[in-house]
C-alpha cells in the first residue's frame, strides 16, 4: 500500500473525529468539569483519559471485535444503559455540590469523581458513551479495509487516540485558564446546576432513547 492510499484512509478518520468531537456531549462536560473545578492538571487527566478510552475504542475497532455488538445486541443494551446511568450519577454528584455552595466550595473527599478522579472518570465516560459506540462500531469501521495490514490498524489506532489527546487537551487547557476559572467560580452554584441538568439530561436521553425501542 503506497503513502496516498494510506493519507486516503486517515485523513477522512480524522475529520470525522473531528467533527465529532466538536459535538458538545458527555466527553466535552467531563473535560470541562474537571478542568474548572480542580484546574489544568485535573483537566488534562481527564482529557487523557477521554483518549484512552479513543485507543481502547479504536483498538477494538480495527481488530473487528466491533462485530460482536452487531452479532450480540444486547452486550450494546447493556453498554448503553451502563452509560446512561452513570451520566445521571454524576449528574447527581453536581447537584449534591449545589447544595453546599457549589462545586468550588466542596472539600476534596466531597467533590464529584469527575474532580477527584478525572482520568478514571473520563475513560468510564468515553468508554460507556453510546456515541463512541457508534461511532467506532460502525462508522469508523467502514472507512477500515478489510484486508489492511496489521501496521495501518496499529496507525490508524495511535492517530485516534494520538488526536483525541491534542483535542481535548486544547479544551481542557482553555477551561482551566484564570478567566475562565472565575467567571465558573464567580458563578459556583449556577455552574454545578447546569452540570447536574446537562448530565442527567444526556444520561435521561440514552435510557429514553434504550427505552423507545420496547414501546
Amino acid at each position: 500500500m503506497d503513502y496516498s492510499a494510506v493519507f486516503a484512509i486517515l485523513v477522512p478518520i480524522a475529520v470525522i473525529q473531528t467533527v465529532g468531537w466538536a459535538t458538545p456531549g458527555p466527553n466535552h462536560l467531563t473535560v470541562i468539569t474537571a478542568s474548572v473545578t480542580a484546574g489544568r492538571a485535573a483537566g488534562l487527566r481527564a482529557a487523557m483519559g477521554i483518549a484512552a478510552g479513543a485507543l481502547t475504542w479504536s483498538m477494538i475497532a480495527v481488530s473487528g471485535i466491533a462485530v460482536i455488538f452487531e452479532l450480540f445486541p444486547p452486550l450494546y443494551l447493556a453498554l448503553r444503559v451502563i452509560g446512561g446511568g452513570y451520566l445521571i450519577y454524576l449528574g447527581i454528584n453536581a447537584f449534591r455540590a449545589a447544595r453546599r455552595g457549589g462545586v468550588f466550595k466542596l472539600s476534596p473527599d466531597m467533590a464529584s469523581p469527575a474532580t477527584t478522579a478525572p482520568f478514571r472518570t473520563a475513560y468510564l465516560v468515553m468508554m460507556t458513551n453510546p456515541k463512541a459506540a457508534l461511532f467506532f462500531g460502525s462508522i469508523l469501521t467502514a472507512f477500515i479495509p478489510p484486508d489492511g495490514a496489521v501496521w495501518l490498524m496499529v496507525v490508524i489506532a495511535f492517530q485516534i487516540g494520538l488526536l483525541a489527546a491534542i483535542l481535548n487537551s486544547i479544551a481542557a487547557l482553555f477551561f482551566s485558564t484564570g478567566s475562565v476559572m472565575r467567571a465558573f467560580e464567580n458563578a459556583s452554584y449556577a455552574v454545578s446546576i447546569v452540570f447536574g441538568v446537562l448530565f442527567c439530561g444526556l444520561g435521561a436521553l440514552v435510557l429514553w432513547d434504550i427505552a423507545q425501542e420496547f414501546l
